[in-house]
């Protein structure tokens, strides 16, 4: 029995010492080692966006679900308003918007934009109430007329006739616009009559653009032009009872030009007091620099029919219906050529210098006109 727990006692020892000798001692760590445990983790990266997989179940559905942003809208208008219009859909581009200028600080205009998509035609200058720019435009335009009037005129001899107008027009929508085309106050010095002074008489219309192709930049417009009798008779305004002008005008460009032509009918109300007449108007314009443009323009005026109100051959032109008794197959054509210059898209500035080509003068010996013009 005694030798049996001896036995089994020294069994037990050499078993374990075995197992705790059999293991061999851990290599001591280096400093390095244990100064890299010490070192926090490293945060995750802000920039880099988790994979839906990453993310909660609920941030997962919202990314599906929610809405994609759309770019927001551009307000109507030009300027600081407004970046560049994109004339192929009604939508405004934002990424290249304008300094403000004076036209966008009067609010009241600006709430009629014009087409802005044949922005590069020039308005013609020389014969301002007739040539109708076939536009929809809103519009200030002031305007100074000199014009000499030869000394072989019957009654009235040399002398001279200045006007100083306001035009006005308001683009109700790309097609349809109320035009104010005749206005303003006269002086006039002859030496056969003296000098007088006084006002015009007021012409106002409406204009539609009946074909507006934006591609090919033509335009064809139509309108009536009402001209009242509240102008004062001493500068030869007033007679009559009124004149309506039904006309016609297009616009092309060509290559880098652009043509504006007008045509029209002046019917009298009383046709004893003023005259009948047909006129026509060509304008041409081409850029010299991307601010100046030369322009030539040809002007011309055929009267059908005679009044009865002065016995004499000559009239007045487009500013003046004298009513004469011996007018009826007269003809009248001038020749004007000159400058526009834009100080931005919003004003500028035109000249223009005429003179008669046929025999014919009338009124017209020569004429300067100077138009400054505010766009909206």
């Amino acid at each position: 029995m005694r030798f049996a727990l001896v036995f089994y006692s020294t069994l037990v020892i050499h078993i374990c010492g075995s197992a705790i000798f059999a293991e061999e001692p851990a290599a001591p760590k280096s400093i390095e080692d244990v100064f890299r445990e010490l070192e926090p983790a490293p945060a995750p990266s802000l920039t880099d966006p988790a994979t839906p997989a990453q993310l909660p179940l609920e941030s997962q559905v919202e990314a599906i679900t929610a809405p994609t942003v759309q770019p927001a809208a551009c307000p109507g208008g030009t300027g600081c308003n407004c970046g560049t219009c994109n004339c192929q859909t009604p939508v405004c581009s934002c990424e290249s918007c304008q300094t403000c200028t004076l036209c966008d600080r009067i609010p009241l205009l600006n709430r009629f934009p014009s087409d802005r998509c044949f922005e590069d035609f020039v308005m013609p200058v020389s014969n301002p109430v007739w040539s109708i720019d076939p536009r929809s435009l809103t519009y200030v335009r002031g305007i100074f007329i000199n014009q000499m009037i030869d000394s072989q005129t019957p009654v009235l001899g040399a002398g001279d006739l200045q006007v100083y107008a306001l035009q006005l027009g308001v683009a109700l929508n790309e097609r349809l616009s109320v035009i104010a085309v005749k206005d303003g106050y006269n002086t006039l010095q002859t030496r056969g009559i003296g000098n007088r002074t006084g006002w015009s008489d007021i012409g106002l219309g409406l204009k539609y653009v009946l074909v507006r192709d934006v591609e090919n930049q033509f335009l064809l417009s139509g309108g009536l032009i009402y001209e009242a009798t509240n102008g004062s008779s001493r500068v030869f305004q007033g007679n009559g009872d009124s004149v309506w002008t039904p006309y016609l005008s297009i616009g092309k460009q060509i290559g880098s030009g652009h043509l504006i032509a007008s045509t029209g009918y002046h019917v009298p109300g009383d046709t004893a007091e003023e005259s009948q007449s047909i006129y026509y108007s060509v304008h041409y314009d081409h850029p010299v620099t991307s601010k100046l443009s030369a322009l030539a323009e040809l002007n011309g005026i055929v009267y059908t029919k005679s009044g009865q109100a002065l016995p004499l051959n000559i009239e007045g032109g487009d500013w003046i219906n004298l009513g004469s008794s011996s007018v009826a197959g007269n003809n009248v054509l001038t020749f004007a050529f000159g400058a526009d210059y834009r100080f931005n898209k919003c004003l500028s500035f035109a000249a223009a210098w005429e003179f008669p080509l046929s025999n014919r003068k009338d009124l017209l010996d020569s004429r300067t006109t100077a138009t400054l013009t505010l766009m909206f």
